[in-house]
């Protein structure tokens, strides 16, 4: 079959030979062949044809590279790439005592467009986009058996949909249970694959939840945007005297304390606080209140390359407010998961907002199960920072 051949009109071959997996509108030729949604095209140069890709006509993101131009994009060759990525995270040490994992990184895993999470013996899959769905629906009994073989034991498996539209979930194996309960390393965790935020949890903060942990002994801590509790529960595993925990949504509360309960930790040394974010912060100053450690972890500020310079003002207020309630030589871990937000634009927002020196202690991403491609910056969307307070 002769695929639609997309012709750049940039030098980005070695880019792409390099691994960077997306080809966007603006490096493209004026005038292209036809192609639908998820649909296979060549992308080729003066030189001749470089990959193969699916197509999104409707996207910024005109093409996503999945192989070079003469793969057999066959049921085995989707097997072997779900295969491959599953057996990535059975032999990750960082993983053990853990049974939350994301199974499937998108672009990372060579998989674009699709990712995987499983918890406990249920698998939750979402498509970034209605063109990664078209690619990928089809093959998902080869996805799943890639995923079996590299090792992963799926016995329940829902559809959360599209990245952005998720109106309606679908059970593709088995009858997800309502709440599934989740270890990461003595914590415990209940998870709602279905209407919980992102695919039920925050995986990607694992190996930063367990920086906080080495850093709570003996401290009081604050958790603002804290949903169920991830920063909460490895703070008080870690020793914290007391935990204060903030999310404007009240479900997110009430699913905190359910796992303070379930990991056997002292409910009288947890305060849960259902409230929007500057508002709790207005208050606690007023109030004269400070906490050893806080943690402020909001939700993503730019969806856009458009959204970044509110965003920025946003993550400047949030730094000034949490630098406010911190103790005289407390600490603060200060994230984004905003992919249009770098971490020079995050360290710039906090000493923008530091009344006096500010030291960096700790720099991070995300965790082990959601590798970066070195080609591809853009992959590296979560940055956690940890400050010594003045």
């Amino acid at each position: 079959m002769t695929l639609p051949r997309w012709r750049l009109a940039k030098p980005l071959r070695e880019r792409i030979v390099a691994g960077h997996p997306w080809v966007y509108d603006r490096a493209l030729a004026e005038k292209l062949p036809a192609a639908t949604p998820g649909g296979l095209v060549t992308i080729i140069d003066a030189d001749g044809p470089i990959c193969v890709a699916f197509a999104d006509p409707a996207s910024p993101i005109k093409a996503r590279v999945l192989d070079q131009p003469d793969a057999v994009l066959d049921a085995r060759w989707t097997t072997a790439r779900t295969e491959a990525a599953a057996a990535r995270r059975a032999r990750d040490p960082l993983l053990l005592g853990c049974t939350g994992r994301r199974l499937v990184h998108g672009e990372a895993d060579r998989c674009p467009g699709l990712v995987v999470d499983q918890y406990a013996d249920t698998g939750v899959i979402v498509f970034d986009g209605p063109a990664a769905s078209a690619f990928w629906r089809p093959r998902l009994p080869q996805v799943l058996a890639g995923l079996e073989r590299g090792g992963a034991e799926l016995q329940h498996v829902w559809i959360k949909g599209e990245r952005r539209d998720r109106t309606a979930g679908e059970a593709l194996r088995g009858d997800p249970p309502a709440l599934i309960a989740i270890s990461e390393d003595e914590a415990r965790f209940h998870v709602d694959v279905r209407a919980g935020q992102k695919t039920g949890f925050f995986l990607d903060q694992r190996d930063n939840r367990r920086t906080v942990r080495r850093h709570a002994a003996g401290a009081t801590v604050l958790n603002v945007f804290s949903y169920t509790g991830g920063f909460s529960l490895h703070a008080a595993l870690g020793g914290a005297t007391a935990v204060t925990s903030v999310d404007i949504a009240a479900p997110a509360i009430a699913g905190l304390k359910a796992n303070v309960l379930l990991s056997g930790l002292p409910v009288a040394t947890h305060e849960g606080v259902a409230q929007d974010a500057f508002e709790f912060f207005t208050r606690a100053q007023r109030a004269g209140r400070t906490w050893d450690l806080v943690i402020v972890d909001p939700p993503s500020f730019a969806p856009s390359e458009k959204a970044k310079g509110a965003a920025l003002g946003a993550y400047r207020r949030l730094a000034a407010a949490g630098l406010a309630v911190t103790a005289p030589g407390g600490r603060l871990a200060f994230a984004s998961c905003s992919s249009h937000v770098t971490e020079a634009d995050l360290l710039a927002c906090v000493a923008s907002a530091a009344n006096g020196p500010i030291v960096m202690r700790a720099t991070a991403g995300a965790a082990s199960d959601h590798p970066v491609l070195p080609a591809f910056p853009e992959g590296r969307y979560l940055k956690f920072l940890l400050f010594d307070a003045s």
